[in-house]
């Protein structure tokens, strides 16, 4: 028998999906705007986060590590309480709430001046980032009608792609491009021009001969750095005569064994990419605001209403009605196999915690300050826009398993380009010729984005598959939220792993080991499939009794 689906054929359903989207209520392109203007904004904020840490708030390697990996620590326990608060509220109240926060962490992100303020600032957006995404998924249920849910959900994914892959050449572009400045409104005002680059290089020479310069390094690049923290991030080419000025009583300071004095006011590169995140998350929140508060929604998924109890006897129950169902689920053989699996791909799942913050120091390091490093990761988003119904298509006979461990292999296999860049070079040469006009080095890191999209394509679809067939009837959403209990605990521990990796092979200032760093994240990353291969016994039996029992 040939459904209605079928006989209409694949650009007549396309066709007829898209009109009936733009019939939808208003409520629902405006969650679509929201999603986009967040998304661009997101992916701003991580795409140089962990620079900004280590050059603005002058953060070490390790510690770098560690308040990235906290803070998506505390994003993935939050997200566990944003839906019940959602319920509570109302779907229209807590997105208004998560892009307030936002706006103001992100706004207090520009404060580097004040250490403390930053890094308040990313506990204030927190709650934001946790929530907006799990909220707006479940306005989307509640708003787009019934039959038109799945393609609603579609452009939903794709809207996110979208926004990802914009914001990676947003920032590419104003990094690059505002690369050693720092933005001050009074010299804007005065007119201000830097000092004489025969002045800014006489300085450089003649405090070189005075700062401390450790065994290996450059007095040239001792003293930039000394004045990149006495200026507020501004490379000598930018320096003005008030900077001079600031960089000698810096130096002296340095060689005297004292304090360098705070910089004037402005705004890096970094923060000039926050104050535009910023301005997005206000923008968002505008949006927010224009969603009516009666809007009309599904039939069978209406919106929570957020007046049936208070917020506190809410919690109580909810958290109580949680530890009933979790007592259950750790008690199934079924679950406990579940579990094991879904750890064990917690290895796999890190290269995209090292994405982005393994990724952007080490390409700057390795490749100089000006390389596209965001515009090459978001070759992954497109990718993935492009890749994921294709290979959906071409994989549906395939389990879920075999998807996900063939594509957690492609996966772990993505990193060997890292580790050994040198051959893949001198292809990309043999191909290309030396004198292309391009940067061939970088033909390792393009393999490595290219193959690893090619492997999430495979395996992070088929995974909320394989939730689908390994839980229970009423228990999708408790398997959904568990999984990523895993990843909340690895975070910190990823976190801290980069920050080791990069200050001990790649670091500011010293010989770099690139086959070591890619290496152990190589191995770290190729465990989980083998691990999960060597208890397949245990896993795939738990998936044939669930399978059984339907």
């Amino acid at each position: 028998m040939t459904t209605s689906t079928e006989k209409r054929g694949l650009f007549g359903g396309l066709w007829s999906d898209l009109r009936a989207l733009f019939a939808a209520p208003r409520e629902l392109w405006l969650l679509y705007a929201v999603k986009l203007v967040e998304s661009i904004a997101y992916f701003a904020v991580v795409n140089v986060l962990i620079l900004y840490l280590h050059d603005d708030l002058r953060l070490s390697d390790r510690w770098s590590g560690v308040v990235y990996g906290t803070w998506g620590t505390l994003i993935s326990l939050v997200t566990f309480l944003s839906g019940f608060v959602a319920d509570v509220m109302g779907l229209r109240k807590a997105l208004l709430l998560g892009a307030l926060t936002l706006v103001v962490g992100r706004g207090m992100l520009i404060g580097s001046e004040v250490p403390a303020i930053p890094l308040l600032g990313l506990v204030v957006s927190v709650w934001g980032v946790a929530s907006m995404k799990p909220v707006m998924t479940a306005a989307v249920k509640a708003i787009a009608p019934t039959e038109l849910r799945a393609f609603a959900y579609n452009i939903f994914y794709v809207v996110m792609n979208v926004g990802a892959f914009v914001a990676g050449h947003i920032v590419s572009w104003l990094r690059r491009s505002l690369l050693g400045r720092a933005i001050r409104p009074d010299e804007w005002l005065d007119g201000t021009l830097p000092a004489s680059a025969e002045a800014q290089q006489a300085l450089v020479t003649k405090l070189g001969a005075i700062v401390p310069v450790p065994e290996g390094q450059q007095a040239a690049d001792v003293v930039e750095r000394i004045g990149k923290v006495a200026t507020g991030g501004r490379a000598p080419a930018y320096w003005t005569d008030a900077d001079l000025e600031r960089v000698q009583a810096a130096a002296r300071a340095v060689a005297e064994g004292g304090e360098i004095a705070a910089a004037p006011f402005g705004l890096s590169g970094y923060e000039l990419i926050f104050a535009v995140a910023t301005v997005l998350s206000a923008l968002s929140l505008l949006l927010c605001w224009r969603m009516r508060p009666d809007a009309p929604t599904a039939t069978d998924g209406a919106a929570p209403t957020g007046q049936s109890e208070s917020l506190l006897s809410g919690m109580q129950r909810t958290l109580a009605a949680a530890l009933r169902i979790g007592r259950g689920l750790f008690g199934e053989p079924t679950f406990r196999a579940y579990m094991l699996f879904i750890s064990v791909l917690v290895l796999v799942r890190a290269i995209f915690v090292h994405a982005h913050s393994t990724w952007p120091t080490y390409m700057l390091r390795e490749f100089g300050a000006d390389v596209p490093q965001a515009a090459i990761w978001s070759i992954n988003p497109a990718m993935i826009i492009v890749l994921t119904p294709i290979i959906g298509s071409l994989t549906s006979r395939w389990s879920a398993w075999t998807a996900i461990m063939t594509g957690s292999f492609i996966t772990a296999f993505s990193v060997v380009p890292m580790m050994f860049p040198a051959p893949f070079e001198a292809i990309a040469t043999a191909a290309l010729g030396a004198d292309a006009g391009l940067d061939l080095r970088l033909a390792a890191p393009l393999l490595f984005v290219v193959l690893v999209s090619i492997g999430e394509a495979l395996w992070s679809p088929r995974l909320y598959e394989y939730v689908a067939v390994m839980a229970p009837p009423g228990r999708e959403a408790s398997y959904m939220g568990l999984t990523q209990l895993p990843m909340f605990a690895a975070k910190p521990l990823v976190g801290l792993m980069s920050g080791s990796l990069l200050a001990s092979f790649c670091p500011e200032d010293g010989a770099h080991d690139v086959a070591l760093l890619w290496g152990i994240i190589f191995a770290t990353t190729l465990l989980g499939p083998l691990i999960a291969i060597g208890l397949s016994g245990t896993i795939r039996a738990a998936e044939r009794a669930r399978t059984a029992a339907e």
